[in-house]
């Protein structure tokens, strides 16, 4: 398949997957997965390993199809599905230093070809690994060993990425740096990538689309973007957490000097704190409770002033939530319930939605829009 472009893209097609165990069952489960990274969340148990593994073929499912493209891999082996797996746990082999533990996937024969070391060394610059070459495996951090595991698989530059929960052995420092380079070294790789994790950090992070799998069924599935504007339920608390974050932001970035950036969302300009490259896309966070209302364009040290309609309010407890929009921008403001009845506001009014430079938390940056 090709994009708008004309660039080829891979697609992993799941038809009328089911897979049948002693007390649980997965699917039927239906989906596409293009050339963007999915992360798969739900509770524990909810199916997210078997979906994946599935895919890879270490189980097989009772019904249904899976098809890479126009080929069907379903009865397929292992080894002919080209798929990479990134574990939790890295399985590294002791006995080799870092470098033969990259080359050990590949046949003899392709080590030595030119282009496949051009390739291999292209893939450990990009993961930053050179001064490692030489070490042994048991002199590693958890995030160095996690590191290799990903050289290893994409050396074999696979038409499909599985990645099941691979931060989750790290301490939260490694993590974090990890996470910051994970998402741009997989989208150089242009395939369908599927990360399971049970961080909401990934979600933000990582995510071009969200499946969310709970009791073994796909419960949604989307964007982030669309998951809070559409303000879907989930029966999960940790999906509940993730979803309550409030507002998902993306936007180009058209000015960045002396610690405050300017940000195009839709047609709206926002500032934000912090320096970024010009004409990079970057994804922010605003937190419901940071966003204020109001009926007049009020003086304030808020940079942030939006001209919104109100297209719902949702009460909850003490709380009401506040759904609000403007070009091509949607907003939830969090208020109490005495605020909303000072302002004295009803659905299909329009007002002020007012936050600071600094309420923006800055969640991904991507270069070279252009």
């Amino acid at each position: 398949m090709l994009d708008l472009d004309g660039n080829c893209i891979m697609v992993l097609n799941i038809i009328n997957v089911t897979k049948k165990f002693d007390n649980f069952s997965l699917g039927p489960i239906n989906t596409i997965f293009d050339n963007n990274i999915t992360v798969v969340i739900g509770s524990t148990g909810s199916g997210k390993t078997t979906l994946i593994n599935l895919i890879a073929g270490i189980l097989k499912p009772d019904t249904g199809q899976i098809m890479i493209d126009t080929i069907d891999i379903t009865k397929q082996a292992i080894e002919e599905r080209k798929i990479g797996y990134v574990f939790q746990d890295p399985l590294l082999f002791p006995h080799l230093n870092v470098y033969d533990n990259i080359l050990f996937g590949l046949r003899k024969k392709e080590r030595k070809l030119k282009e496949k070391i051009t390739y291999t060394n292209k893939i450990i610059d990009e993961l930053g690994i050179h001064h490692l070459l030489d070490r042994n495996i048991n002199n590693l951090s958890g995030g160095e060993r996690q590191k290799i595991s990903l050289a290893r698989m994409l050396v074999l530059n696979p038409n499909i990425i599985l990645l099941d929960e691979p931060l989750s052995h790290i301490d939260p420092i490694g993590r974090e740096k990890l996470r910051r380079e994970l998402r741009s070294i997989l989208k150089k790789q242009m395939v369908p990538t599927i990360y399971v994790t049970h961080f909401e950090e990934d979600v933000y992070s990582l995510a071009d689309s969200i499946i969310i799998l709970e009791n073994g069924k796909i419960e949604q599935n989307g964007t982030f973007e669309d998951l809070l504007n559409n303000n879907m339920r989930s029966s999960s608390e940790f999906t509940e957490k993730i979803l309550a974050v409030g507002n998902y932001l993306i936007g180009e970035v058209i000015y960045s000097q002396h610690n405050l950036t300017k940000v195009k969302v839709g047609e709206n300009i926002l500032h934000a704190i912090g320096k970024f490259s010009c004409k990079s896309q970057i994804g922010m966070i605003v937190k419901r409770e940071d966003i204020l209302l109001s009926r007049e364009k009020i003086i304030t040290s808020a940079r942030n002033i939006i001209f919104v309609k109100i297209i719902d309010m949702r009460y909850t407890l003490n709380m009401v939530d506040v759904y609000l929009r403007s070009t091509n921008l949607n907003l939830v403001a969090r208020i109490t319930k005495d605020a909303a009845e000072e302002l004295e506001i009803t659905i299909g009014e329009h007002i002020y939605a007012i936050f600071k430079a600094s309420a923006p938390h800055l969640i991904r940056q991507e270069n070279n829009l252009h």
